[in-house]
C-alpha cells in the first residue's frame, strides 16, 4: 500500500494527510472532479466514497488529520475551474472572506470535508457540473430532504409554546438511521436541534429557544434514540417547546435545523446492518404563523 499526503490548511499553510492505496502521483489532471489547494496537491473522485448534495458533505475513503497551513483552493470538473474558495480556520470568530470555504477543522469526523458557503446568494456547490461528475462517476447521494409542515405559536401567561410538525424523505436508495423525536423525547429533541427560530416579520424581533430547562445529556444520543428512514420514503414528526419568551402578536416565520448524529462525539458506527447514520445538517422554514 502507498501512501499519499495531501495539503490544507489552518493559517498560513496547511497540510492535509490522507492515506491510500493509490499514489498521488499517479493521479493525472484528467480526473473529472478534483479539489486542488494552494501548494499544489489535490483530491479527486478516487479518494471520494460519495458526495451527498444536501449537505454539501465529501465522504472520503481514509482518515485526514490537519498539520500546518494553506490558505486556498480551486474546485474543478473536467479541467474548468467551477469555484474557488478560501481554507478557513474554525477557532476564528469572524466569518470566511470568501463565500466558498472549508474548514481546517473536521467536525463531523476525519473522513468528511464539508464544502460550506457564506453568504446570500452564488452558492455553487450544487453546480449541475458538480452534481453531473459525481453522478457519473456513481458518488452521488440526495441526502434528505425535510419540510415543515405545521407550525403553531401559543400564548402561555409570561412565556410561549411552539408545536410543530416536520416531515422527512429520503432521496436515496438506502436506509437511513435518523433522530426521532418521540424516541428522544421534547426536551433532548428540540436542544439537540437547537430548536425553531421565531421571528416577527412586522418587527424583525427573533425569539430563540431560551435553554432554561437543565438536561445535562441531551448531546448523548444512542441507537435508541434514532428510528430507520427507509429509502425512498418519507416519515413525519411532531414535537412541542414551551421554552419561548412571551411573543407579541403578530404574522411570524420559523426556522429549523435538524440535525444529524456527529460520528466524532458519539459512539456509533455509521454503517448499520439495515442502513446508515444519517450526518449532517438540513434546514427548513415555514411562513405566516398568526399570533392574535
Amino acid at each position: 500500500m502507498k501512501t499519499i499526503n495531501i495539503t490544507l490548511t489552518i493559517g498560513l499553510i496547511t497540510v492535509l494527510f490522507i492515506s491510500s492505496c493509490e499514489n498521488i502521483n499517479d493521479i493525472t489532471n484528467n480526473d473529472t472532479f478534483r479539489i486542488e489547494f494552494s501548494d499544489g496537491t489535490f483530491i479527486t473522485e478516487n479518494h471520494i466514497s460519495f458526495y451527498d448534495s444536501s449537505t454539501h458533505l465529501l465522504f472520503m475513503k481514509v482518515n485526514m488529520a490537519l498539520n500546518e497551513s494553506v490558505t486556498d483552493f480551486d474546485l474543478l470538473v473536467n479541467g474548468s475551474r467551477i469555484f474557488e474558495g478560501v481554507i478557513h480556520r474554525c477557532e476564528l470568530s469572524t466569518p470566511p472572506p470568501s463565500p466558498h470555504y472549508i474548514s481546517n477543522c473536521f467536525l463531523y469526523a476525519d473522513d468528511i470535508i464539508e464544502l460550506g458557503f457564506y453568504g446570500e446568494s452564488g452558492d455553487m456547490r450544487n453546480n449541475k457540473e458538480i452534481i453531473d461528475a459525481f453522478k457519473n462517476n456513481g458518488l452521488l447521494r440526495n441526502g434528505i430532504s425535510m419540510k415543515i409542515d405545521n407550525a403553531e405559536i401559543i400564548t402561555r401567561g409570561n412565556h410561549s409554546e411552539i408545536t410543530c410538525t416536520i416531515s422527512l424523505k429520503n432521496n436515496d436508495n438506502i436506509n437511513y438511521y435518523v433522530p426521532d423525536p418521540d424516541k428522544m423525547g421534547d426536551l433532548d429533541f428540540n436542544y439537540y436541534t437547537g430548536g425553531l427560530l421565531l421571528k416577527n416579520k412586522e418587527t424583525s424581533v427573533t425569539y430563540p429557544m431560551r435553554w432554561t430547562a437543565s438536561n445535562p445529556d441531551w448531546e448523548n444520543i444512542t441507537i435508541n434514540d434514532l428510528s430507520v428512514l427507509e429509502a425512498g420514503s418519507e416519515i413525519s414528526f411532531s414535537f412541542e417547546c414551551s421554552d419561548y419568551n412571551k411573543m407579541e402578536p403578530g404574522n411570524y416565520s420559523a426556522r429549523l435545523r435538524y440535525s444529524g448524529v456527529i460520528p466524532r462525539t458519539h459512539n456509533l458506527d455509521t454503517e448499520q446492518s439495515n442502513g446508515r447514520i444519517w450526518v449532517g445538517n438540513i434546514y427548513a422554514t415555514f411562513e405566516n404563523i398568526i399570533v392574535e
